[in-house]
């Protein structure tokens, strides 16, 4: 009877670690998430997903339009490396939002919301500059 007890919480005890080599093995895809504050808001966890080069030049035309990156900092069009990623915080943090990552690896839909308001005013502002 003792023998019977004894495997009985053994097993129970056991399941657990069985639990966590299944969860394992489902998270195949890593996915980077980085913390996020935003002005008066909490912060929050976000998914950063991997740009395709469609949208790393877009990135990249207008973060040279902003004037936040020279041109030829960026060796190639398309490939997302640490000069694009360092105008991307420094863009982001002129608003306001903080990220608790030194490099990123990609956009979040908030990122590129906000780069796009940006873009708009810088191009009507130089519209009104030349106006003058």
């Amino acid at each position: 009877m003792k023998k019977a007890v004894l495997i009985a919480v053994a097993l129970l005890f056991a399941l657990p670690m069985f639990a966590q080599k299944e969860t394992k093995k489902e998270d195949k895809k890593e996915d980077v998430y980085v913390w996020c504050v935003m002005p008066n808001k909490k912060g929050e966890w976000l998914k950063l997903t991997p740009p395709t080069p469609k949208v790393v030049s877009d990135f990249q035309e207008k973060l040279i339009y902003l004037k936040l990156l020279n041109e030829y900092d960026i060796v190639e069009k398309g490939k997302l490396d640490r000069a694009t990623s360092d105008a991307i915080l420094k863009m982001e943090a002129r608003k306001g939002v903080t990220y608790e990552s030194k490099e990123l690896v990609g956009f979040t839909q908030g990122m590129k919301n906000r780069l796009l308001v940006m873009y708009a005013k810088a191009i009507r502002a130089e519209k009104a500059k030349k106006k003058q």
